[in-house]
């Protein structure tokens, strides 16, 4: 009887072992913020598309957490920009939309 029991929780803190090691590889993307630039595109602003609300990200890709969103016509003043390993541009900058105006973050330079 011992042994079954023995042989149970060897095996349950041998399972809680790997899928906590599992869980701990699959963590969800972490903020990421100017330092991952690799092109300064500062002083300029771009302006949102009419009736959409791109997603402000804590990073440069849809992996990233949003934080809010840019205003429909917002403006968005971009410090710099980087490429995702797709090969899709983001801008790093602040909202200056009024819903959430001083926001930073990342948007997708395809909405602009």
């Amino acid at each position: 009887m011992r042994s079954a029991i023995r042989n149970a929780v060897m095996t349950t803190a041998a399972s809680a072992l790997l899928f906590g090691g599992v869980a701990a590889v699959a963590s969800p993307a972490s903020a990421v913020g100017p330092s991952a630039c690799t092109r300064n595109d500062r002083n300029h602003s771009v302006w949102g598309p009419n009736l959409e609300w791109p997603n402000i990200r804590t990073g440069p890709g849809v992996a990233y957490k949003s934080k809010g969103r840019l205003g429909s016509a917002g403006e968005f003043w971009v410090e710099c920009s980087a490429k995702n390993r797709y090969g899709n541009r983001w801008y790093y900058g602040e909202s200056l939309s009024s819903g959430s105006y001083g926001m930073k973050g990342w948007v997708a330079a395809s909405w602009f």
